[in-house]
């Protein structure tokens, strides 16, 4: 059990008890937190589910969790749909059939988390979901977490004109988002700063090359695969 995370919690516990009760729904960004959340009952008596998808790549449809996003996300990840189900849908059954007065999303400040947390605010505007959402959102270096109350209205939008039509919306977002925004679109480059850096040392070998990509771009916050399938193109 990380202690620093644990006393982060309490923290926020003696701020806010109210998110730490039954009707309360934590949606963690992937399998590893989540099972550290659950485990521990870090949030009390309160739900958990873990959003296991890199939304930061391949295609994505503008209605999140139908059967055609699905599809497509399977499609991209070259992956069955039966599989995709399993992994992605399935652990997210609290949020498609409990209510709950409050959800509470934790997601980190880089670049793969923000896209992910783009596409669960989507889901929670297209679904009409009623009640408060908060983002406890934490860099990864340290997990210290900065809460925000979030009001929704207008991230259906942002997540159709960024992972939809690769464009910069015209909406004002969290700093943090439009930062990442900014970064995920770099990123769609053919020749962006990753590429060029793997070009220039394509000579390392693959683990070297994939910790110095972490070490050189933190705020990217891909995985070792993401990082993987970009050094097998250049080599």
């Amino acid at each position: 059990m990380n202690i620093s995370r644990k006393k982060e919690v309490e923290q926020l516990q003696n701020k806010k008890s109210e998110l730490f009760d039954k009707d309360v729904l934590n949606i963690l960004n992937g399998q590893c937190m989540y099972e550290e959340f659950k485990d521990h009952k870090l949030m009390g008596d309160s739900d958990y589910a873990p959003f296991n998808e890199a939304m930061c790549e391949n295609a994505t449809t503008e209605q999140v969790f139908d059967q055609d996003f699905i599809k497509t996300r399977a499609a991209g990840h070259y992956e069955s749909v039966e599989n995709y189900i399993e992994k992605v849908i399935d652990p997210l059954d609290n949020l498609f059939n409990k209510s709950y007065t409050y959800v509470v999303l934790w997601f980190g400040e880089d670049m793969f988390c923000q896209m992910n947390l783009l596409t669960i605010l989507s889901y929670l505007e297209q679904s009409g979901y009623p009640g408060k959402v908060f983002l406890n959102s934490f860099g990864e270096v340290e997990f210290k977490v900065s809460q925000t109350e979030l009001q929704l209205g207008s991230y259906a939008s942002v997540y159709k004109e960024v992972l939809i039509n690769h464009k910069k919306p015209a909406i004002q977002l969290l700093p943090v988002m439009y930062q990442a925004v900014d970064i995920y679109l770099e990123m769609l480059k053919e020749n962006n700063v990753v590429v060029k850096y793997i070009s220039q040392h394509k000579d390392l070998p693959t683990s070297t090359l994939v910790n110095r990509l972490f070490e050189l771009f933190p705020t990217i916050g891909y995985g070792d695969s993401q990082y993987i399938k970009l050094i097998n193109k250049m080599k």
